[in-house]
């Protein structure tokens, strides 16, 4: 018999940080485009994946001394190896028990119709603007779900305003893959409040002044950032549009990119390889992400445990607690704040 408790002690035993299910009825409302019942429309839950990104890989980019490794390994190697082969192992189990396993991994460069942001980490994004429905009543394809409010109905994390996820035991150094299916699993509730308290250490980071408190992140602005256009990336040269008139505003980040003007300049940002990956490198050291994990941990809302004595060394190893003891947890610290 396939129970909520044997898919989360395989998913754990294959490789998972973190392990939720969600049910159906909590993704209501949702837009058709992102809803997983448009998916597999007798679809009772959704069972989400935590796989933490090393916090070294954040801590090297921060000391400058390495920055290829976070796309490589941080991004494309979780994203496209690690997460495929766990899903394809976790959605054969469900499926040899008779019930349907939609495996939903980060489709990273692809946009839903009508949605015209872009997503820093890639080369470039496509959106399927010229997509139309099948038939009648029918969603357009593809069905992109939104990963961090899947993650929050799931009970793992809860959403930034940045709107990306924040976990309480990796804060935002997290990535998360999804099955959607019709097996009669135990759900958990979803994530209650929120890691976010809208501090803004996020917007302060950030090179390019992509993030706007009420807005929320530009996605076009930080792509041209993320690759570099800026004075604390170690590789710019001197030359660097040397001939273009905004060349000043564009280092301090006061120019404000659209989305033609942000691939206009994609050719100039070619510090680091990405073509034969299809991956930005990232050059801004995802700041938005330290700060928000610093700030996490000194307002104690990160379950953590560290074998540095140093109060500013976030090195060491962690407790493995379920997704139930992390939500009590985090409940429990943010009473306390």
């Amino acid at each position: 018999m396939l129970t909520a408790q044997f898919i989360k002690e395989k998913a754990l035993e294959y490789g998972a940080d973190l392990v939720g299910i969600g049910d159906i009825r909590h993704f209501e409302g949702t837009h058709p485009q992102r809803d997983p019942r448009s998916i597999l429309p007798d679809a009772t839950c959704v069972i989400g994946f935590g796989f933490r990104v090393p916090r070294a890989l954040y801590r090297v980019m921060e000391s400058k001394v390495q920055f290829f490794n976070y796309t490589q390994l941080g991004v494309k190697l979780i994203d496209e190896e690690l997460s495929e082969v766990f899903l394809l192992k976790m959605g054969a189990l469900i499926e040899n028990e008779g019930y349907d396993a939609c495996l939903q991994r980060n489709v990273s460069n692809l946009k839903i119709k009508g949605d015209h942001t872009t997503n820093p980490e890639l080369v470039d994004t496509y959106e399927l603007e010229h997509v139309e429905a099948v038939a009648p009543g029918k969603p357009l394809p593809d069905i992109i779900m939104d990963f961090a409010e899947a993650a929050r109905i799931c009970g793992l994390a809860s959403v930034s305003c940045r709107g990306n996820a924040v976990a309480p035991k990796f804060g935002p150094f997290i990535r998360f893959v999804f099955i959607v299916t019709n097996a009669p699993l135990e759900a958990d509730p979803p994530f209650a409040g929120s890691l976010c308290d809208r501090c803004g250490k996020c917007a302060e980071s950030c090179p390019g002044h992509a993030i706007d408190m009420k807005n929320g992140l530009d996605t076009w602005q930080c792509a041209v950032y993320y690759r570099g256009a800026h004075r604390s990336n170690p590789f710019l040269g001197e030359d660097f549009l040397k001939d273009h008139p905004d060349r000043e505003k564009i280092l301090n980040g006061e120019f404000r990119f659209t989305r033609e003007s942000a691939r206009a300049i994609y050719p100039e940002l070619d510090f680091l390889p990405s073509r034969a990956t299809g991956y930005a490198p990232c050059l801004c050291g995802k700041k938005c992400d330290i700060a928000c994990y610093n700030h996490l941990k000194e307002k104690n809302l990160l379950l953590i445990r560290s074998n540095k004595r140093s109060s500013t060394d976030s090195a060491g190893s962690e407790p493995i607690l379920s997704a139930s003891e992390m939500r009590v947890a985090a409940v429990i610290r943010r009473s306390v704040c």
